[in-house]
């Protein structure tokens, strides 16, 4: 339940949406339903003080919790500790321990809601900051804020050239690639690249909410959702998306401070040259990216790279044999005949599902039918 008592002492002392939000973390909604229930209620500032929570509860049922109580709650505490435990241990194997165990007698939360459920309690429980210097933990990335530029040698046109950067925080290890946009494929494929880079995958990714990574799922809602593309690339490589909490610099030192390492020795060296296509400058980059990785030494005499081999580098998870497919999906409603018509082709389903709405997920190796977030 949202912090409602604390709203209404805010709201009733004149601060603004804004202040309020920034104060207490949560939606405007809330605040607007609070300022509804002062106005009808007719309460003072006086009389808010003095409630207790069965009063405010009243006053504000959480038809949320209604619903959550219809689920059987997954034991988060212990995931982290298996992950903590476990080095290999993922965010699909803690999901599939959840539906197969028999305590509870709710219904089970399909895996995007039980990811984004996870990524809620990481940040309630402030893991993100903790696990960030534990070896194969955790993957910071972000965009740099500077841009290199790429010069057609035919046109005079001049392209920009954004810069993703990849931090594993035990080791410093750093990876950085230039794309022509920041667009969902290009974010995508800039992590498939780290990925490959550093030859496997920690337990988690956090990114610092670009819309690529995320949304809000509601106008005015401080926590934001993992984008549906994103939370495919986490699945396929079995890792966690935990997107670092607004306002909280520790969740994203890391990265930044890997960011200003690739504006000094990465843009600040190639700035000065001319470009004349993208393969050109990403090999300069890469270039630089090893000599920070493999010269620099900090002050106990070792690398970024050596620290990363020696330590970090067994504790990532194995790579997948296959490559990250392109998704497409579709909603499809089944026949009659309880058959899903898909590209030409026709594929059949239990009889119960006559009539209802599928999602269908097509990649070029699979057609995958789900009704909610459970495969049929």
């Amino acid at each position: 339940m949202a912090e409602y008592k604390a709203i209404m002492t805010l709201a009733l002392a004149g601060h603004s949406y804004s202040e309020i939000v920034a104060a207490v973390g949560c939606s405007r909604r809330e605040i607007a339903a609070v300022k509804k229930t002062i106005t009808a209620y007719g309460i003072t500032a006086g009389q808010a003080s003095s409630m207790n929570p069965a009063e405010i509860a009243g006053m504000f049922p959480d038809g949320r919790k209604r619903v959550s109580e219809d689920y059987t709650k997954p034991d988060f505490d212990r995931v982290l500790a298996s992950m903590k435990f476990n080095r290999h241990f993922t965010i699909q194997q803690a999901w599939g321990k959840y539906l197969a165990d028999p305590v509870g007698a709710g219904k089970k939360y399909g895996y995007s809601q039980y990811c984004a459920l996870f990524a809620d309690h990481a940040r309630i429980k402030d893991v993100v900051a903790t696990l960030h210097h534990e070896p194969g933990r955790t993957m910071l990335v972000d965009w740099a804020g500077d841009t290199l530029e790429v010069l057609d040698a035919v046109t005079g046109e001049v392209t920009k050239l954004y810069l993703f950067v990849a931090v594993l925080p035990y080791s410093g290890a750093v990876f950085c690639r230039g794309f022509t946009d920041m667009k969902s494929p290009s974010w995508i494929d800039a992590h498939v690249a780290a990925f490959d880079f550093f030859g496997g995958t920690p337990q988690m990714v956090v990114p610092d909410n670009p819309t690529t990574a995320t949304h809000r799922q509601a106008k005015g809602e401080a926590a934001r959702a993992v984008n549906v593309r994103y939370q495919q690339l986490a699945d396929h490589y079995g890792t966690a998306i935990v997107p670092a909490r607004v306002r909280k610099p520790r969740d994203k030192a890391a990265v930044e401070s890997a960011v200003e390492v690739v504006n000094k020795r990465v843009i600040g060296y190639l700035a000065e040259e001319v470009w004349t296509t993208v393969e050109a400058l990403n090999a300069a980059i890469d270039d630089r990216v090893a000599e920070i990785n493999t010269q620099i030494r900090r002050a106990d005499g070792t690398t970024r790279w050596e620290r990363f081999e020696s330590d970090e580098a067994p504790l990532l998870a194995v790579l997948p044999d296959d490559g990250f497919a392109t998704v497409e999906w579709k909603q499809l409603k089944v026949g009659r005949n309880y058959h899903v018509s898909c590209d030409s082709q026709y594929y059949s389903v239990p009889y119960t599902f006559a009539g209802q709405l599928l999602r269908v997920r097509l990649t070029a190796q699979s057609v995958t039918l789900f009704d909610g977030d459970q495969v049929v």
